[in-house]
């Protein structure tokens, strides 16, 4: 409840919300302020000694979406992120906080997994694999018992290998996991004939409308534009860094690339039937918000001018496929069978 009665102020802002179809009440917009979520009102003089509270224009917009959003359940950083992603002005401090807490929440949640599949390497094995790899192969056993639709397609896909063609699923999966190793590898390792050959096959670049292809160079795109990059490193430090010191701006333009990124994402997974993402539910909110963060970094690792949101599948697929162009035609290897994950450990991660 209110410590006091509401304000002709939030009585307005109140009035707008419920036009919207989205009423809040007084103790919700006493919450939303002391979270930062809504500016608070400036208090302006009036005649005789009177006094009256005013709030920033654009406020009753911002309460619309904020409500708009809020929910049972859901937390103050989402309902922020969510109404950001929607286009509200949300306060840059209440904003960034969201960003950061979601980012590093969820970061740390993922390589708390990836440490976890690394621990559960045998030791034989782990003694013949360097960091890198080990990293990778974590991330690439991650994404394998996820078995979302691009990797349920890539399975399909290795399959029209002849050598592969009546193997079982073990098999198959052994292959599959060497594609996503390769692909979660710093450097795309094109050099290695037998693995750009698996990569072609499970890409399957020719493929008919009927089949699940676009899931597939999503991921593998998604993927490989980290291999085009300057390697640099970075820490969470340098990363908060450079979130403070982005621009009301700076943060309204990347919003806007990941919007386009998202949408081009969800056109080409509804087959064009769709090209907005309705972008309305937590977690879409909170992969949004990790891709924002990302690109933070990740726009001083490509070339001056990229724009991240082609470069992240347009670009980088390009330059997929023509890396495995250049390997089929350097040698041609297509039916020769792959050589198993024993040796491909062994050879990948050889110093």
């Amino acid at each position: 409840m209110p410590r006091t009665a509401p304000s002709r102020a939030d009585l307005a802002l109140m009035a707008q919300a419920a036009a919207s179809g989205f009423p809040v009440s007084a103790s919700q917009l006493e919450r939303w302020r002391r979270h930062g979520l809504i500016p608070r009102p400036d208090i302006r003089r009036t005649g005789h000694g009177g006094s009256q509270a005013c709030y920033p224009e654009g406020t009753g917009d911002l309460v619309c979406a904020l409500a708009r959003h809020a929910g049972p359940g859901r937390s103050y950083d989402d309902v922020a992120l969510l109404a950001f992603f929607s286009g509200a002005d949300v306060p840059e401090l209440a904003l960034k906080i969201a960003l950061a807490r979601t980012y590093f929440t969820r970061r740390a949640e993922h390589e708390d997994e990836v440490q976890r599949v690394q621990t559960q390497v045998p030791p034989e094995w782990a003694a013949e694999m360097d960091s890198e790899y080990e990293a990778a192969e974590a991330e690439a056993k991650i994404s394998l018992a996820e078995n979302g639709r691009a990797i349920r397609q890539m399975r399909v896909n290795l399959r029209r290998l002849p050598d592969l063609a009546r193997s079982t699923r073990e098999e198959v999966d052994a292959r599959l996991l060497g594609v996503l190793v390769g692909l979660e590898m710093r450097k795309l390792p094109q050099e290695d004939r037998a693995f750009m050959t698996d990569l072609t096959a499970a890409l399957h670049l020719d493929c008919n409308a009927a089949e699940d292809c676009l899931a597939v160079w999503d991921y593998a795109a998604a993927c490989h534009v980290s291999q085009m990059a300057r390697q640099q490193e970075t820490s969470p430090e340098e990363r908060i860094d450079k979130l403070a010191r982005l621009s009301g701006a700076e943060l309204a333009a990347l919003r806007e690339e990941v919007r386009e990124s998202h949408d081009q994402i969800w056109t080409r997974a509804t087959g064009g039937r769709q090209t907005h993402s309705a972008m309305d539910q937590p977690w879409e909110a909170r992969n949004a918000a990790g891709v924002l963060m990302e690109w933070v970094s990740t726009r001083e690792a490509h070339p001056p001018g990229s724009v991240l949101a082609g470069r992240h599948f347009i670009e980088s697929l390009a330059d997929l496929t023509l890396r495995c162009l250049i390997s089929q035609t350097q040698a041609r290897i297509g039916d020769k069978p792959g050589e198993g994950r024993a040796a491909f450990v062994a050879r990948t991660s050889r110093q």
